[in-house]
């Protein structure tokens, strides 16, 4: 835990009493880290794996918002508005977190200076690039929205399996059908190949290139 709090230069927004509170907890591919809707026990630190985040309708339809593995505050704008989780985080590979009660976060972070402007800064910066995220993302075609989502699930950036598949529709917001015939036209342009279990990419570079370089994970980070 240590190695990550000097990393992250965590020392430097934490005191010592906020440094004692944090665990450093392990999440599985396909864990729920955090589910909408849930009240907040946790203010969490991404340190290391890939996550996925995505909102929930009240009708059951999931709607993809970014993924993310790179070191981030997750539960910031819950933790400081009190209110419940308003996205789900779940792990797109092992994932550890270090994490800090929220009860210690409000009682000891939100007197500590360097805490209180960390936590302010990642919110501001958060919600000056998501402020239209959601709605800005549905105005690109499927196909952009697809090739998008098979490059942020792809192992080793090469193979998407047909699990990741399963819901990809719902989760970037089409309908199968208009799914199957993008990856129909990708296959005949030769830029995948569909297997049996999976989906092998064969043209990366091409593939980055009609995802205008990811707009899940470039455009929202």
């Amino acid at each position: 835990m240590q190695n990550y709090i000097q990393k992250f230069s965590l020392d430097r927004v934490l005191n010592d009493e906020l440094i004692s509170s944090l665990a450093l907890n392990r999440y599985s591919k396909g864990n729920i880290i955090i589910q909408q809707g849930e009240e907040p026990e946790y203010v969490f630190f991404l340190v290391k794996g890939k996550i996925k985040t995505y909102k929930t309708s009240d009708e059951g339809k999931r709607l993809i918002l970014s993924f993310k593995e790179k070191f981030d505050i997750l539960g910031d704008i819950e933790f400081v508005q009190q209110a419940p989780y308003i996205n789900t985080v779940e792990a797109m590979t092992d994932v550890l977190i270090l994490t800090i009660p929220v009860h210690i976060a409000q009682s000891v972070g939100m007197n500590h200076l360097p805490f209180v402007q960390f936590v302010l800064e990642r919110i501001t910066e958060k919600l000056y690039v998501n402020s239209n995220a959601l709605a800005f993302n549905l105005m690109y075609p499927v196909e952009v929205r697809l090739c998008s989502y098979l490059l942020s699930v792809a192992l080793n950036d090469r193979t998407v399996s047909n699990r990741e598949l399963k819901d990809a529709a719902d989760l970037i917001g089409t309908s199968k059908r208009h799914m199957n015939r993008v990856l129909v036209d990708l296959v005949n342009e030769n830029i995948i190949e569909r297997r049996k279990d999976s989906i092998l990419i064969i043209q990366h570079d091409r593939l980055i290139e009609l995802a205008k370089h990811n707009i899940y994970e470039e455009r929202i980070r």
